[in-house]
């Protein structure tokens, strides 16, 4: 199975060619919903989406899932997968 991480509202996430950041998340928790700044810094590809919970992104060489978006102004987070290029696992990914 692979590794769930969890990024919170102003935070990024750095492995290997791959950046996640959460640029904004819905304040209504009948509407929760994320904003975030992918980029594959291998493949020189990147995008701004807005996400939901089961979504899943490509960016560049990387396909993220979304696992949980939780909403909140202030608590708010993502939580998601990575399915990284050639299948690499986790630690190949450092």
């Amino acid at each position: 199975m692979p590794h769930v991480y969890r990024l919170g509202r102003r935070a990024q996430f750095r492995r290997g060619d791959l950046t996640v950041g959460i640029v904004q998340t819905s304040a209504d928790p009948d509407d929760p919903w994320a904003r975030l700044n992918l980029i594959d810094e291998g493949a020189r590809a990147g995008d701004v989406v807005d996400v939901r919970a089961g979504d899943e992104v490509a960016v560049g060489r990387h396909v993220l899932t979304l696992v949980e978006v939780v909403p909140g102004t202030r608590d708010g987070h993502v939580s998601f997968t990575v399915a990284w290029p050639g299948g690499e696992d986790d630690a190949s990914a450092e």
